[in-house]
């Protein structure tokens, strides 16, 4: 299986890093503008071919799977070319910065002879995976009723003209790092019903730390926090507690375990699996391509889904009211 990862960046480097990793999978080649970022890509991981144009990428006969690690701006109309050309593709999320391009981008996947997943990475990581095993076990009871789940990182100045914080080109803080939450609690709670947020806002008018309600038809409210107020040096860090009939779930993304508190006054601590979240999900996504099987763990319309309410959050943001989501 030969592999076309477009954008040599950081998560460029990281799915690299994934597809080593796996036997019969071949880095082909990588897609890249910048001159610096590829040379240092190549010598890295050496594919056989690197391109200044991602579609001339893709045009190439000989690759089989179109790996897009691009700003989202790019993601429509790259995925929707390769789809086209009836490659396997896994794209970045968000799926697009809209709901027109997201529902452009399934229509071309389910005309597609190629498979099609949004690397909605949380579904795969290590303690998400032990928290969704626990409410699916019915460890907290038959009712969650509430989540508090938090995602802070240092200012994004990494990325390129840190076009991150430019909400044309990001989406915005909810869009670019809170829909991992959103995702993961949509996931395993179902629908949303509405939403609330507000925000701090830096001298340039954008958002940089967000605390967002979510009403869930299930009757659970979820209060979802983000932000980039981390001090430098701090790095990137998360946590979830959720509340049950039965008893609390605390997750830290610092400890190694998961502590359950019950009702009645017992605890436990879950096991986290030691494993990458990251090659977890690019190796169930080359097992769908071999097993010829549709990705179900993310499906395109999960990924327009999550979308929908972080459009609904940030419309919230602005006109400081509840936000229906149909």
């Amino acid at each position: 299986m030969k592999v076309g990862i477009a954008g040599a960046g950081f998560m460029g480097e990281v799915h690299a890093e994934c597809y080593a990793k796996l036997n019969g999978v071949q880095l082909w080649g990588v897609a890249e503008k910048s001159q610096e970022r590829m040379d240092k890509f190549v010598t890295k991981f050496a594919p056989k071919k690197t391109y200044s144009d991602v579609f001339d990428m893709i045009a190439d006969e000989e690759i089989d799977v179109i790996d897009i690690c691009l700003p989202s701006p790019m993601h429509p109309a790259v995925a929707i070319e390769a789809l086209k050309q009836n490659k396997h593709v896994l794209l970045e999320k968000p799926i697009a910065l809209n709901l027109d391009d997201a529902l452009k981008i399934k229509q071309a996947a389910e005309v597609s002879r190629g498979k099609f997943m949004v690397a909605h990475v949380l579904r795969f990581w290590p303690q998400y995976t032990v928290i969704r095993k626990s409410l699916q076990d019915q460890l907290l009871g038959q009712q969650i009723q509430e989540i508090y789940a938090s995602r802070f990182n240092e200012l994004p100045l990494w990325s390129e003209g840190t076009w991150i914080m430019e909400e044309k080109q990001s989406g915005g803080l909810v869009i670019d790092l809170m829909i991992h939450d959103i995702d993961f609690v949509m996931w395993n709670l179902g629908k949303v019903n509405r939403v609330w947020c507000k925000g701090i806002y830096n001298e340039n008018d954008f958002a940089i730390q967000v605390m967002a309600v979510l009403e869930m038809k299930s009757g659970a409210v979820c209060y979802i926090e983000g932000g980039y107020l981390n001090p430098s040096g701090s790095g990137l860090s998360s946590q979830m507690r959720i509340y049950g009939s039965d008893g609390l779930l605390e997750m830290y993304s610092h400890q190694d375990k998961i502590k359950l508190v019950e009702t009645g006054g017992g605890q436990k601590e879950l096991n986290v699996p030691s494993m990458d979240g990251y090659f977890e999900e690019i190796a169930y996504f080359v097992d769908c391509i071999r097993q010829g099987r549709e990705p179900e763990v993310v499906t395109a319309q999960d990924a327009i889904e999550s979308l929908k309410v972080c459009l609904g959050l940030r419309d919230s943001l602005k006109r400081g009211t509840w936000i229906a989501i149909d």
